[in-house]
C-alpha cells in the first residue's frame, strides 16, 4: 500500500469565462489616459517626469510636438535648451514606430 496523498482534481474551465476574465484583467492593466495640463502660455502639455514635458504648441503657424527639459525660475516652469520639436508629420512617424513595437524590440535587444 502506498501512503501518497491523492492528487487534486483538475477543474474544468469554461473557455468563454476564461477569455472574459483575461479581457477584464487587460482592461485593468491598460494605462490610464493622462489629462493635458496648461502652461502659462495656454499651451497643452503632458508631464513626462518632474523635469521633462511633452508640449503641443504652434510656432510660425506650424503645430509642433515639443519634448523638452524644463526648469523652474521665479516659481515658473520654463522650457530649457535640451529637447526636440517635431512637426505633426514627424510625430506621426515616431508614433507609428512606437505603436509597431519596434522601439521596445530594439530596447530588449540591448
Amino acid at each position: 500500500m502506498s501512503l501518497e496523498e491523492p492528487k487534486p482534481k483538475k477543474q474544468k474551465v469554461d473557455t468563454e469565462e476564461a477569455v472574459e476574465t483575461e479581457a477584464a484583467d487587460e482592461e485593468e492593466e491598460a494605462p490610464k489616459l493622462l489629462q493635458a495640463e496648461k502652461n502659462d502660455n495656454g499651451e497643452s502639455f503632458f508631464p513626462l517626469s518632474s523635469t521633462k514635458r511633452c508640449t503641443i504648441r504652434t510656432f510660425k503657424g506650424k503645430t509642433l510636438v515639443d519634448i523638452r527639459e524644463v526648469y523652474e525660475k521665479n516659481g515658473k516652469m520654463l522650457p530649457g535648451k535640451k529637447g526636440i520639436s517635431l512637426t505633426t508629420d514627424q510625430f506621426e512617424v515616431l508614433r507609428d514606430i512606437i505603436k509597431s513595437g519596434q522601439v521596445e524590440k530594439e530596447i530588449a535587444a540591448l
